[in-house]
């Protein structure tokens, strides 16, 4: 059965929870527009407030979950497990992202100690010094592959005092490879006894070659965008850190968690990703709920979710394609729940959030196409109403978009695009501008192809992409530096552009199924005097609660899905990533096919605990595991 609406009850919890919800997003929306001012005025006090509003709008969220499950614990007695499982899988995503958010970072720290008045180095850098009296004139050359920065000195324990370096290595204007700095210290009355320790940060995520942050797939691009909005740069097209084929709204989102937890903290442009894709299981299980009435779908469609792998990896990352995808679920929330604020309807708002999301990505519109399609076929009213339902929401996503493009268009990037219909423009261009080499792209055929992995091949199998990884060697005996016995590596840190497999391949069950599903529905349920087609005037006759989410995951995943399939045929580039607004519904979908009443329950569980497998071979980080079963995992 369908979640109950609540009843009138506990209203001091039901005040406290608008307030605080209220409150949180005024919070944000407070945050997003310091950070805007501040870009636009270049006014650095605008960005003090900040990271106060930031601790404000911490205890406002936590305090807002919190009323909300105690009031939901309270008002739906009955819903207990279901409350309890939302809690614990939400959190245990959320600390999943927690326990790699700052990994890799934007710094790693490294040390190397010698005499005053020598030479010496590690692989990173290489410190001469020379000795005067006290006074020791050093210069630093990073003759590693990394970028350095934050260099310091210390001797006996205390740190050195002095000029320091004229010109020193910080984040901003790091040290780079080959390059070198000198600087003089005043050494202790013991220091020339004593050995020197120079400590730096070696920018592990870094790129030497673009000058710029970020290393998680996308990151190098995205990353230094939202810079470029924290310092109020006008962006334009030939700038190599504005990447205007996409909207803004994304690298907006990176730039107030920079704003929060610092510029070059890898945590910072990771923060809102991380929080928008943690925060879309509990929406995917509100959808699959009040769709299907039926627990069951709604506690696999959430765990799949959060165990499919792309998702979890494009959430841990300053990339584009999560956000989008939240704001869309949204949209379906919104919808489903018949949510209204004020004067606005489920359908305003559904256009709202489709807006905001097209907002982050412009590949939303298969979203909003996925979203308009469900309305018109599967909407409640009848054939004209539905016809009304979809123009409102296509209005309102057509208003949102173009109203926040144009503000940022205005202010940050008025030289370039004076107009949004510029930019929309300049987005389609850039586009189609993307070919990819060869399509037909076999290893057997001999050919080299720039882009090897097809749409087709996202619901077979292709390799996994390593949107970044290092690995560790490991000697157990080593005698005079020679390795003895040989020696052993394994993953240390790697993130994984590949879907969850176990769950992918259930496409081709679940689709024929479900289309055959629907095929029932209107066939056993149209009248004869109707013939062949229901009128415009008819309301489809009611659809079971399965049937009904079966269809959403329908047209959702051939919503986003197959439009790819178009664009691969007109030779346009299809990267693998693209697949990420289809998950949820692959997810859907692959719910809706384990609760059927043939299917065993022990080969349910069976099937779980496959897809956990996969998910955990490639979680990103496993230290918490010995080394000898890292070696065997390999990834």
């Amino acid at each position: 059965m369908r979640p109950e609406a609540a009843p009138i009850a506990s209203p001091r919890l039901r005040r406290a929870l608008k307030v605080l919800v209220s409150l949180s997003f005024v919070d944000l929306a407070l945050i997003l527009l310091l950070v805007f001012l501040h870009a636009l005025l270049s006014v650095d006090s605008l960005a003090l407030p900040v990271q106060a509003l930031a601790a404000l709008l911490g205890v406002a969220a936590v305090g807002a979950i919190a009323t909300g499950v105690a009031y939901s614990w309270r008002v739906f007695p009955q819903h207990h497990r279901a409350i309890l499982f939302v809690v614990v899988i939400t959190l245990a995503t959320l600390l999943a992202h927690a326990y790699i958010i700052g990994s890799p970072g934007a710094g790693t720290a490294g040390s190397v100690s010698g005499p005053p008045g020598g030479t010496f180095n590690d692989s990173k850098l290489t410190v001469d010094t020379t000795l005067s009296g006290l006074v020791v004139n050093v210069t630093v050359t990073a003759t590693g592959g990394d970028a350095i920065a934050n260099v310091g000195l210390t001797s006996a324990g205390a740190e050195l005092s002095g000029p320091g370096f004229s010109n020193p290595p910080t984040y901003a204007s790091p040290l780079q490879p080959g390059t070198s700095a000198t600087g003089t210290w005043d050494l202790p009355a013991s220091g020339q006894n004593s050995s020197i320790t120079v400590s730096y940060q070696y920018l592990s995520c870094y790129s030497t070659s673009s000058k710029s942050y970020g290393c998680i797939m996308d990151e190098v691009f995205y990353v230094p965008e939202a810079m470029g909005i924290l310092s109020g740069q006008q962006c334009s097209t030939s700038l190599s850190d504005c990447h205007m084929e996409h909207p803004y709204l994304v690298p907006a989102l990176l730039a107030a968690g920079m704003s929060i937890l610092g510029q070059y903290n890898a945590a910072g442009w990771r923060l809102f990703p991380a929080l928008l894709g943690t925060f879309s299981i509990p929406l995917l299980f509100g959808i699959a709920w009040k769709v299907s009435g039926d627990k069951r779908m709604a506690y696999l469609a959430a765990t799949l979710l959060s165990l499919d792998v792309m998702f979890f990896s494009q959430s841990s990352g300053g990339l584009l394609d999560v956000p989008p995808v939240f704001f869309g679920m949204g949209a379906f929330f919104a919808y489903f729940v018949g949510l209204k604020v004020w004067k606005f309807d489920k359908y305003a708002i559904a256009g709202v959030l489709l807006g905001v999301a097209g907002l982050a990505k412009e590949t939303a519109v298969f979203f909003v196409l996925a979203f308009l399609a469900y309305v018109f076929f599967f909407g409640g009213g009848s054939r004209w109403y539905r016809v009304y339902a979809v123009f409102k929401v296509a209005l309102v996503v057509g208003l949102v978009f173009a109203i926040g493009l144009q503000a940022y268009d205005s202010t940050l990037a008025s030289s370039a695009m004076p107009t949004f219909v510029q930019h929309v423009s300049y987005i389609f261009s850039y586009g189609s501008s993307l070919r990819a080499e060869q399509l037909a792209c076999q290893p057997t055929t001999g050919y080299w192809c720039k882009y090897p992995i097809l749409p087709t091949d996202w619901l077979l199998y292709y390799s996994p992409v390593a949107y970044y990884a290092t690995s560790v060697s490991v000697c157990p005996n080593s005698v005079n530096g020679v390795c003895q016995g040989g020696a052993y590596s394994y993953v240390s840190l790697a993130y994984y552009g590949v879907t969850n497999l176990i769950e992918t391949w259930t496409v081709f069950v679940w689709v024929p199924l479900v289309a055959y599903a629907i095929f029932r529905w209107y066939r056993n349920t149209r009248s004869p005097q109707e013939g062949a087609q229901l009128t415009l005037e008819l309301t489809p006759p009611e659809m079971s609660g399965g049937t009904r989410l079966g269809a959403l995951a329908l047209v959702w995943f051939l919503g986003t899905y197959v439009p790819y399939l178009g664009l691969f045929l007109t030779q346009r580039v299809t990267y693998p990533f693209y697949f990420v607004p289809a998950i949820p519904a692959v997810a859907l979908g692959a719910s809706w096919w384990l609760t059927r009443d043939w299917f065993p329950r022990k080969l349910m569980w069976v099937y779980l605990a496959f897809a956990f497998l996969f998910f955990f071979v490639y979680f990103p980080e496993k230290a918490f595991l010995p080394d000898w079963l890292r070696v065997i995992i390999g990834h």
